[in-house]
């Protein structure tokens, strides 16, 4: 299904989230130019508010200037890597941590609901949905710890880590998956154990490493 044309309200917003969306969902493959008239025929308005929100996502290192008129999405090499891994790690274990603190049963519900719906686009084979569904569930989690600085900065991370994500279309996982990660961090939910959800958000992270490094390497 197409997106429809945004609106002429907050354009630059609407602009900015459609980018993050789909650098997030891997659709931009690392290295790849994005041409602004492209971007905003696509999205149904003029130019100058896509080019205000790749400016901010250039500022965020989401992106980066190739000359006086190039943008591209950045090719991470494995330094950069290991220490967006390792700072994804800290961070989103902290947030998931302090989310076990807070998070209701009304609301440990819902992100079951958010698990089943990525599970299902897996079994549709619709990896860029997998990938936001995925991306909801844990935004979602992360908000229950009420710390909207650490929130910011973990989604900064992920625009980083986005354009790798397709790599998880095409290399195994490092150990075979017997139960989703999610699982151990809505246990860690429901039992109020922030360690229990940290540790569900870790194994996560950790299992994606080996394939996008696979990734890194190839390209």
């Amino acid at each position: 299904m197409e997106d429809a044309p945004l609106t002429r309200e907050s354009l630059n917003g609407q602009a900015y989230a459609r980018l993050c969306r789909d650098l997030k969902a891997g659709r931009f493959a690392p290295g790849e130019k994005l041409k602004l008239r492209d971007l905003a025929a696509e999205m149904g308005i003029s130019p100058t508010p896509v080019r205000e929100a790749l400016a901010r996502l250039i500022s965020e290192q989401a992106l980066e200037q190739v000359g006086h008129h190039s943008v591209r999405v950045p090719v991470m090499d494995e330094e950069r890597f290991a220490e967006v891994r390792e700072l994804r790690l800290v961070l989103e274990g902290r947030a998931a941590a302090g989310a076990a603190a807070h998070a209701t049963p009304a609301e440990v519900k819902r992100l079951e609901a958010l698990h089943e719906e990525m599970a299902a686009q897996r079994e549709a084979a619709d990896a860029a949905a997998e990938l936001l569904a995925a991306e909801r569930f844990h935004r979602e989690v992360y908000a229950l710890a009420r710390m909207p600085v650490l929130q910011r900065m973990v989604e900064g991370l992920w625009l980083q880590c986005g354009p790798l994500m397709r790599a998880l279309q095409t290399h195994a996982l490092a150990q075979p998956r017997k139960q989703h990660p999610h699982h151990q961090v809505l246990r860690g939910l429901r039992k109020s154990d922030g360690e229990l959800a940290r540790k569900g958000v870790e194994e996560e992270i950790e299992r994606t490493t080996a394939p996008l490094l696979a990734y890194l390497r190839e390209r």
